[in-house]
C-alpha cells in the first residue's frame, strides 16, 4: 500500500491495524475468528442452545407486550372491583392476612374475566406469529404458511390451517374447562 495512501486515511481519522498481518476469517460465517477476541457471553452455533434462544426474545416481547398489557390492566381493574366486596371485608375484619385475602378470596373470583380475555387473545397472537416470522426470518410453522401462500401450495396450507384450528379449538376448550377449576359454582 502506499504512503500517501496510508497518510491520507490517518489525516481523515481512520487508524490502521498495528499488526501487519490481517485477521483470520472463520470460512463458515465469514466472520472474523473468535479466537482472535475475547469470548463472548454468549456463544452460537449448533452446540449452543442459548444462541438459538437469544434470537427470539424480541419477537416474543412483541407478540406478548400488547397482550399482557390487557391483561394487567383487565387482573388491576377487577382485583380492585373484588376487594371491595363484603365478603372481602369480613375476611379483612376476622383478621386474616393480607397475602390470603387477596390471592386466595380477591384474586381468585377476580380472574375469571381475565381467563375469557386470554383465551379470546391467544388466536389473536397464533396469527400474529406470522407476521412476526415473516419480518424477524425466523423459521416456524407461520413462515411455513406464509411460504406456502406465496407458492400457492394448497395443501399445505390446508394443513397449516387444520393444525391451527385445531390448537385454537383445544385452548378454548381448555379455557372453559379452567372457568371450573377457578370457580367452583360452575358445572358442567
Amino acid at each position: 500500500m502506499p504512503s500517501s495512501i496510508r497518510e491520507s486515511d490517518i489525516s481523515r481519522g481512520k487508524r490502521r491495524r498495528s499488526s501487519p498481518t490481517p485477521p483470520t476469517v472463520d470460512a463458515r460465517a465469514g466472520f472474523p475468528d473468535q479466537e482472535a477476541r475475547a469470548k463472548p457471553a454468549l456463544e452460537s452455533g449448533p452446540a449452543h442452545p442459548l444462541a438459538h434462544v437469544a434470537q427470539f426474545l424480541i419477537p416474543a416481547l412483541i407478540l406478548g407486550v400488547a397482550a399482557g398489557a390487557a391483561l394487567m390492566r383487565l387482573t388491576r381493574s377487577m382485583l380492585l372491583e373484588v376487594l371491595r366486596q363484603d365478603y372481602v371485608r369480613t375476611a379483612w375484619a376476622k383478621g386474616l392476612a393480607e397475602r390470603v385475602i387477596v390471592l386466595k378470596h380477591g384474586l381468585r373470583n377476580a380472574i375469571i374475566p381475565v381467563v375469557t380475555l386470554l383465551g379470546t387473545q391467544l388466536p389473536q397472537i397464533i396469527g400474529g406469529t406470522v407476521i412476526i416470522e415473516t419480518v424477524f426470518g425466523l423459521p416456524g410453522m407461520s413462515r411455513f404458511l406464509f411460504d406456502a401462500i406465496n407458492q400457492r401450495d394448497y395443501p399445505v396450507i390446508q394443513g397449516v390451517n387444520l393444525v391451527v384450528v385445531s390448537t385454537i379449538v383445544t385452548l378454548n376448550l381448555a379455557v372453559d374447562a379452567l372457568y371450573a377449576v377457578l370457580d367452583p359454582r360452575i358445572r358442567y
